[in-house]
Protein backbone atom coordinates (compact mmCIF):
# COMPACT_ATOMS: atom_id res chain seq x y z
CA UNK A 1 0.00 0.00 0.00
CA UNK A 2 2.88 2.37 0.76
CA UNK A 3 4.38 1.77 -2.67
CA UNK A 4 1.04 2.22 -4.37
CA UNK A 5 0.85 5.68 -2.79
CA UNK A 6 4.47 6.84 -2.98
CA UNK A 7 5.98 4.61 -5.68
CA UNK A 8 6.38 7.44 -8.17
CA UNK A 9 8.62 9.28 -5.66
CA UNK A 10 10.94 6.34 -4.95
CA UNK A 11 14.44 6.79 -6.41
CA UNK A 12 16.27 3.78 -4.99
CA UNK A 13 15.01 0.22 -4.52
CA UNK A 14 17.05 -2.54 -2.86
CA UNK A 15 15.44 -5.98 -3.03
CA UNK A 16 18.64 -7.98 -2.66
CA UNK A 17 18.21 -11.30 -0.84
CA UNK A 18 14.53 -10.56 -0.22
CA UNK A 19 11.92 -13.31 -0.32
CA UNK A 20 8.86 -11.36 -1.39
CA UNK A 21 5.35 -12.76 -1.59
CA UNK A 22 5.01 -13.52 -5.29
CA UNK A 23 1.30 -12.63 -5.35
CA UNK A 24 2.03 -9.05 -4.23
CA UNK A 25 4.79 -8.20 -6.70
CA UNK A 26 2.66 -7.03 -9.61
CA UNK A 27 1.07 -4.27 -7.52
CA UNK A 28 4.27 -2.66 -6.27
CA UNK A 29 6.19 -3.21 -9.52
CA UNK A 30 3.61 -1.22 -11.46
CA UNK A 31 3.95 1.73 -9.08
CA UNK A 32 7.73 2.12 -9.43
CA UNK A 33 8.24 4.35 -12.47
CA UNK A 34 11.21 6.65 -11.81
CA UNK A 35 13.86 4.48 -10.16
CA UNK A 36 17.47 5.59 -10.48
CA UNK A 37 19.05 2.75 -8.50
CA UNK A 38 17.73 -0.83 -8.52
CA UNK A 39 19.18 -3.90 -6.80
CA UNK A 40 17.52 -7.21 -7.60
CA UNK A 41 19.92 -9.98 -6.62
CA UNK A 42 19.07 -13.39 -5.16
CA UNK A 43 15.29 -13.07 -5.25
CA UNK A 44 13.94 -16.62 -5.16
CA UNK A 45 10.38 -15.62 -6.05
CA UNK A 46 11.21 -12.94 -8.61
CA UNK A 47 14.37 -13.67 -10.52
CA UNK A 48 14.14 -13.71 -13.53
CA UNK A 49 10.37 -13.46 -13.59
CA UNK A 50 8.34 -11.19 -15.89
CA UNK A 51 7.92 -8.81 -12.94
CA UNK A 52 11.67 -8.17 -12.72
CA UNK A 53 11.91 -7.70 -16.47
CA UNK A 54 8.96 -5.31 -16.34
CA UNK A 55 10.54 -3.39 -13.46
CA UNK A 56 13.77 -2.91 -15.40
CA UNK A 57 12.06 -2.01 -18.67
CA UNK A 58 9.65 0.54 -17.28
CA UNK A 59 12.57 2.34 -15.63
CA UNK A 60 15.01 2.05 -18.53
CA UNK A 61 15.14 5.82 -19.07
CA UNK A 62 15.72 6.70 -15.41
CA UNK A 63 18.00 3.88 -14.20
CA UNK A 64 21.58 4.90 -13.44
CA UNK A 65 22.68 1.90 -11.35
CA UNK A 66 21.53 -1.72 -11.61
CA UNK A 67 22.61 -4.77 -9.58
CA UNK A 68 21.39 -8.07 -10.99
CA UNK A 69 22.58 -11.19 -9.21
CA UNK A 70 22.08 -13.41 -12.22
CA UNK A 71 23.20 -16.94 -12.96
CA UNK A 72 24.03 -18.56 -16.30
CA UNK A 73 20.39 -19.64 -16.65
CA UNK A 74 19.04 -16.15 -15.99
CA UNK A 75 21.36 -13.84 -17.87
CA UNK A 76 20.12 -14.81 -21.34
CA UNK A 77 16.62 -13.78 -20.22
CA UNK A 78 17.70 -10.56 -18.52
CA UNK A 79 20.34 -9.31 -20.97
CA UNK A 80 17.96 -7.94 -23.65
CA UNK A 81 16.05 -5.74 -21.20
CA UNK A 82 19.26 -4.58 -19.49
CA UNK A 83 20.63 -3.54 -22.88
CA UNK A 84 17.68 -1.15 -23.20
CA UNK A 85 18.97 0.79 -20.14
CA UNK A 86 21.46 2.87 -22.09
CA UNK A 87 21.77 5.57 -19.39
CA UNK A 88 23.30 3.24 -16.82
CA UNK A 89 26.52 4.51 -15.29
CA UNK A 90 26.96 1.60 -12.90
CA UNK A 91 26.13 -2.09 -13.05
CA UNK A 92 26.76 -5.18 -10.95
CA UNK A 93 26.37 -8.56 -12.65
CA UNK A 94 26.68 -12.10 -11.44
CA UNK A 95 26.33 -14.76 -8.82
CA UNK A 96 28.84 -17.18 -7.36
CA UNK A 97 27.59 -19.77 -9.86
CA UNK A 98 28.18 -17.57 -12.93
CA UNK A 99 30.62 -19.19 -15.40
CA UNK A 100 32.36 -18.46 -18.70
CA UNK A 101 29.13 -19.39 -20.46
CA UNK A 102 27.76 -15.98 -19.46
CA UNK A 103 30.78 -13.95 -20.57
CA UNK A 104 29.37 -13.08 -24.06
CA UNK A 105 26.15 -11.78 -22.48
CA UNK A 106 28.10 -9.69 -19.94
CA UNK A 107 30.23 -8.22 -22.72
CA UNK A 108 27.11 -7.49 -24.79
CA UNK A 109 25.53 -5.60 -21.89
CA UNK A 110 28.67 -3.52 -21.40
CA UNK A 111 28.92 -2.76 -25.11
CA UNK A 112 25.83 -0.55 -24.93
CA UNK A 113 27.05 1.55 -22.00
CA UNK A 114 28.94 4.70 -22.95
CA UNK A 115 29.47 6.41 -19.59
CA UNK A 116 30.26 3.48 -17.29
CA UNK A 117 31.57 4.69 -13.91
CA UNK A 118 31.21 1.52 -11.83
CA UNK A 119 31.34 -2.19 -12.67
CA UNK A 120 31.12 -5.25 -10.40
CA UNK A 121 31.45 -8.85 -11.54
CA UNK A 122 30.70 -11.92 -9.42
CA UNK A 123 31.23 -15.53 -10.45
CA UNK A 124 33.62 -18.25 -11.54
CA UNK A 125 34.68 -16.56 -14.77
CA UNK A 126 38.34 -17.27 -15.55
CA UNK A 127 40.92 -15.73 -17.87
CA UNK A 128 39.58 -17.27 -21.08
CA UNK A 129 35.99 -16.16 -20.47
CA UNK A 130 37.03 -12.73 -19.25
CA UNK A 131 38.84 -11.71 -22.44
CA UNK A 132 35.78 -10.23 -24.18
CA UNK A 133 34.64 -8.52 -20.96
CA UNK A 134 38.11 -6.98 -20.59
CA UNK A 135 37.85 -5.52 -24.09
CA UNK A 136 34.65 -3.69 -23.14
CA UNK A 137 36.20 -2.41 -19.89
CA UNK A 138 39.13 -1.03 -21.87
CA UNK A 139 36.66 0.77 -24.13
CA UNK A 140 35.21 2.39 -20.99
CA UNK A 141 38.63 3.32 -19.60
CA UNK A 142 38.05 7.07 -19.86
CA UNK A 143 34.98 6.93 -17.59
CA UNK A 144 35.48 3.87 -15.33
CA UNK A 145 36.13 4.93 -11.71
CA UNK A 146 35.14 1.93 -9.55
CA UNK A 147 35.92 -1.72 -10.32
CA UNK A 148 35.01 -4.74 -8.15
CA UNK A 149 35.59 -8.46 -8.67
CA UNK A 150 33.97 -11.03 -6.35
CA UNK A 151 35.05 -14.70 -6.25
CA UNK A 152 36.19 -14.79 -9.86
CA UNK A 153 39.04 -16.99 -11.06
CA UNK A 154 41.04 -14.29 -12.76
CA UNK A 155 44.80 -14.59 -12.59
CA UNK A 156 47.15 -11.89 -11.41
CA UNK A 157 48.65 -11.66 -14.91
CA UNK A 158 45.27 -10.93 -16.56
CA UNK A 159 44.38 -8.35 -13.89
CA UNK A 160 47.84 -6.80 -14.19
CA UNK A 161 47.37 -6.42 -17.95
CA UNK A 162 43.97 -4.75 -17.60
CA UNK A 163 44.38 -2.37 -14.67
CA UNK A 164 47.11 -0.04 -16.06
CA UNK A 165 44.78 0.68 -19.00
CA UNK A 166 42.10 2.05 -16.66
CA UNK A 167 43.96 5.25 -15.95
CA UNK A 168 41.04 7.07 -14.28
CA UNK A 169 40.31 4.31 -11.78
CA UNK A 170 39.78 5.55 -8.20
CA UNK A 171 38.79 2.40 -6.30
CA UNK A 172 39.54 -1.26 -6.87
CA UNK A 173 38.15 -4.18 -4.85
CA UNK A 174 39.16 -7.83 -5.15
CA UNK A 175 37.37 -10.45 -3.07
CA UNK A 176 37.84 -14.21 -3.04
CA UNK A 177 40.50 -14.49 -5.76
CA UNK A 178 43.24 -16.86 -4.61
CA UNK A 179 46.22 -14.76 -5.70
CA UNK A 180 48.58 -15.47 -2.82
CA UNK A 181 51.53 -13.24 -1.89
CA UNK A 182 53.30 -13.61 -5.25
CA UNK A 183 50.14 -12.86 -7.23
CA UNK A 184 49.41 -9.78 -5.15
CA UNK A 185 52.97 -8.54 -5.62
CA UNK A 186 52.53 -8.78 -9.40
CA UNK A 187 49.19 -6.97 -9.17
CA UNK A 188 50.63 -4.16 -7.05
CA UNK A 189 53.24 -3.56 -9.72
CA UNK A 190 50.41 -2.79 -12.15
CA UNK A 191 48.49 -0.68 -9.64
CA UNK A 192 51.52 1.59 -9.14
CA UNK A 193 50.89 2.94 -12.64
CA UNK A 194 47.46 4.29 -11.68
CA UNK A 195 47.95 7.85 -10.44
CA UNK A 196 44.23 8.47 -9.71
CA UNK A 197 43.82 5.50 -7.36
CA UNK A 198 42.38 6.47 -3.95
CA UNK A 199 41.30 3.22 -2.27
CA UNK A 200 42.11 -0.49 -2.49
CA UNK A 201 40.38 -3.46 -0.86
CA UNK A 202 41.70 -7.02 -0.87
CA UNK A 203 39.56 -9.56 0.97
CA UNK A 204 40.28 -13.26 1.36
CA UNK A 205 42.70 -13.54 -1.56
CA UNK A 206 45.10 -16.00 0.03
CA UNK A 207 47.78 -13.56 1.20
CA UNK A 208 49.76 -13.60 4.44
CA UNK A 209 51.33 -10.90 6.60
CA UNK A 210 54.35 -11.02 4.26
CA UNK A 211 52.33 -8.93 1.78
CA UNK A 212 51.94 -6.04 4.21
CA UNK A 213 55.41 -4.71 3.39
CA UNK A 214 54.46 -4.60 -0.30
CA UNK A 215 51.25 -2.73 0.54
CA UNK A 216 53.20 -0.28 2.69
CA UNK A 217 55.52 0.40 -0.24
CA UNK A 218 52.56 0.93 -2.58
CA UNK A 219 51.14 3.55 -0.21
CA UNK A 220 54.47 5.35 -0.23
CA UNK A 221 54.73 5.29 -4.03
CA UNK A 222 51.11 6.03 -4.97
CA UNK A 223 50.01 9.55 -5.76
CA UNK A 224 46.48 9.87 -4.33
CA UNK A 225 46.04 6.53 -2.55
CA UNK A 226 44.48 7.24 0.86
CA UNK A 227 43.91 3.77 2.27
CA UNK A 228 44.29 0.10 1.62
CA UNK A 229 42.20 -2.64 3.25
CA UNK A 230 43.38 -6.23 3.39
CA UNK A 231 41.79 -9.26 5.07
CA UNK A 232 43.74 -12.45 5.69
CA UNK A 233 43.52 -15.65 7.68
CA UNK A 234 44.31 -15.21 11.35
CA UNK A 235 46.31 -18.44 11.19
CA UNK A 236 48.71 -16.79 8.72
CA UNK A 237 49.45 -13.90 11.08
CA UNK A 238 52.36 -13.94 13.56
CA UNK A 239 52.00 -13.36 17.26
CA UNK A 240 52.56 -9.67 17.83
CA UNK A 241 53.66 -7.68 20.82
CA UNK A 242 53.11 -4.03 21.63
CA UNK A 243 55.14 -2.77 18.66
CA UNK A 244 53.11 -4.47 15.94
CA UNK A 245 54.56 -2.38 13.12
CA UNK A 246 58.10 -3.39 14.02
CA UNK A 247 57.15 -7.07 14.24
CA UNK A 248 55.64 -6.85 10.75
CA UNK A 249 58.64 -4.91 9.39
CA UNK A 250 56.54 -1.83 8.56
CA UNK A 251 59.21 0.85 8.81
CA UNK A 252 57.12 3.88 7.78
CA UNK A 253 53.92 3.06 9.65
CA UNK A 254 52.71 2.92 13.22
CA UNK A 255 49.78 1.10 14.74
CA UNK A 256 47.11 3.56 15.86
CA UNK A 257 44.31 1.14 16.75
CA UNK A 258 43.83 -2.55 17.46
CA UNK A 259 40.22 -3.53 17.98
CA UNK A 260 38.57 -6.92 18.42
CA UNK A 261 35.65 -7.61 16.14
CA UNK A 262 33.09 -10.26 15.39
CA UNK A 263 31.51 -8.66 12.34
CA UNK A 264 30.68 -10.70 9.26
CA UNK A 265 31.93 -9.45 5.90
CA UNK A 266 31.26 -11.29 2.65
CA UNK A 267 30.37 -14.44 4.56
CA UNK A 268 33.51 -14.45 6.74
CA UNK A 269 33.96 -13.35 10.36
CA UNK A 270 36.91 -11.18 11.29
CA UNK A 271 38.24 -11.34 14.83
CA UNK A 272 40.62 -8.39 14.88
CA UNK A 273 41.08 -5.08 13.04
CA UNK A 274 44.48 -3.39 13.09
CA UNK A 275 44.92 0.15 11.79
CA UNK A 276 48.29 1.51 10.67
CA UNK A 277 49.04 5.05 9.51
CA UNK A 278 52.10 6.77 8.05
CA UNK A 279 53.34 10.37 8.13
CA UNK A 280 51.19 11.23 5.09
CA UNK A 281 48.06 10.05 6.95
CA UNK A 282 47.65 7.09 4.59
CA UNK A 283 46.03 4.10 6.23
CA UNK A 284 46.61 0.39 6.03
CA UNK A 285 43.73 -1.54 7.61
CA UNK A 286 44.22 -5.24 8.34
CA UNK A 287 41.36 -7.62 9.15
CA UNK A 288 42.17 -11.04 10.57
CA UNK A 289 39.65 -13.69 9.57
CA UNK A 290 38.52 -16.61 11.68
CA UNK A 291 38.38 -20.05 9.98
CA UNK A 292 35.49 -20.34 7.50
CA UNK A 293 32.32 -22.07 8.60
CA UNK A 294 31.74 -25.54 7.25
Amino acid sequence: RILETYGSQVGEVNLNDTDIDKDSTSTFVASLQQIKQLKVANLPTLRPSPDVIKLIRQNKNSLRYLDVGTSDEDIATLAPCIQECTRLTGIGIGHRSLTNTSAPAVAAILSGLHQLHEFSLTGQIDDSGFAMVAMELQRCSSSLLYLNFYWTRLSSSVLSSLLPLLDHLREFMLIGNELGDDGLRELLGALRKLRSLEELQFFDIGVTWQSLKDLEQLLQDAGKLRECWVAMEKSSFPAVGEDIAKTLNLSSMKCVAKEPGDAIMYGRTFTLEINFVNSRSQRLIVHLLSPPHS
